[in-house]
């Protein structure tokens, strides 16, 4: 049998650079993808989408085909009711995620949705913390208040881990993407939802600009707060 090796501080840093060099090349194939693009918004008349809070109505995410177990989140949500509207008017949750309905009106308000697999009922509550629900189910949950019919909003249950939605330029970014194929779905409450089948590579993506139709013309906020309050009420 030989002598024992001698460990010299070169060859202790030589074998630590080693170690690092690994570690990173495992790192960089394990990690995922990010994708990007910028979503166009047209009108019914065919022009292009000026209002930039039109952005914020819409949500973009991915899903894997081949997708893993994904890991519950214990993070809330939050809807709230405020000045009889829903705030915001369109969330996007993964699925388990827990929402909490804070009522800031000095008035009783009715939390429902009757959309499959995700219905419930908050019942009736005043100015309050609020009341909560779980959303186990992927899907599209349309949210509207018993009391008083003109309040609605939308919350988009995504089985995935990738989603996001755009900034007021319609700029997006997902980011960790697994490879293989997927589909990417682009909604927007005006809209049919759009689709595209990718396949995740190694590299980033730009997915430079995505159109999408609107198709139901924007409904006004309802405004009778001024002629309640003529009237003595709320």
């Amino acid at each position: 049998m030989g002598p024992a090796p001698t460990f010299t501080p070169a060859r202790i840093l030589v074998c630590l650079s080693l170690v690092i060099l690994a570690g990173l090349a495992f790192a960089s194939d394990d990690s995922g993808s990010d994708l990007n693009g910028t979503l166009r918004l047209v009108d019914e008349d065919g022009d292009i989408v000026s209002d930039a809070a039109e952005f914020g109505q819409a949500v973009i995410y991915f899903e894997p085909d081949h997708a893993g177990a994904i890991e519950l989140v214990d993070e809330r949500a939050r809807l709230t009711t405020r000045r009889r509207q829903f705030e915001p008017r369109v969330l996007v949750v993964q699925a388990g995620t827990e929402v909490i309905f804070p009522n800031d009106d000095p008035i009783l308000h009715n939390v429902f949705s009757s959309s499959p697999e995700n219905r419930f009922d908050l019942g009736l509550y005043g100015r309050s913390d609020g009341k909560t629900h779980r959303f186990d189910s992927p899907g599209l949950v349309r949210v509207f208040c018993n009391v008083h019919p003109a309040m609605s909003a939308h919350i988009v249950v995504v089985g995935s881990t990738h989603y996001s939605q755009p900034d007021r330029q319609g700029l997006f970014v997902l980011t960790d993407l697994p490879p293989g194929s997927g589909r990417l779905t682009v909604w927007h409450e005006r809209a049919e939802p759009r689709q595209i089948e990718l396949e995740i590579h190694s590299s980033d993506i730009d997915l430079g600009t995505i159109d999408l139709a609107l198709t139901v013309r924007q409904i006004q906020p309802q405004r009778q707060r001024l002629r309640r309050s003529r009237r003595g009420r709320y």
